[in-house]
């Protein structure tokens, strides 16, 4: 009966010290996978962003071979061109990838209030309220978002 008993015991330990190294295992593979996942996205998007030339702006991580730089006429505002409609679909995008603190300061850097009844907005209305800004006023959004970036 003792040597049923040790082996059932035994048979537990083994059980749990599998199930737990599985457990770790998939961690660390679920975590190392969304680590590439996430810096895969990272240098999609920064390949959307518009690259500005301003001292003040800090040196980016993307090598030389890397980045895509997007050049923009700012003297010709009276004709859209092929260049303004990507950039605006980039800022589009740009604002809807924001994180949610970002959001609310390109928010109240535009004048757009982020608190009503002393209650913050939703962040979906402020994306919206960020995109019809986009429209009427998009070299002020674009100025903003790249401070933000």
């Amino acid at each position: 009966m003792q040597t049923i008993q040790d082996f059932l015991t035994m048979t537990i330990v083994v059980l749990c010290a599998t199930i737990t190294i599985t457990i770790a295992l998939d961690l660390c593979v679920n975590l190392t996978q969304l680590w590439n996942n996430v810096a895969n996205n990272v240098q999609d998007v920064q390949q959307v962003y518009v690259q500005f030339n301003s001292e003040n702006k800090p040196e980016s991580r993307l090598t030389a071979k890397e980045m895509k730089t997007i050049s923009i006429s700012t003297t010709d505002y009276s004709a859209p061109t092929v260049a303004d409609s990507t950039n605006i679909e980039s800022l589009q995008l740009l604002i809807q990838k924001l994180p949610q603190s970002r959001v609310r300061t390109a928010a109240r850097r535009l004048g757009i209030k982020d608190k009503i009844d002393g209650s913050y907005q939703k962040v979906g209305i402020l994306r919206a309220q960020l995109q019809e800004k986009l429209k009427s006023q998009q070299s002020e959004v674009e100025q903003v978002l790249s401070h933000l970036c």
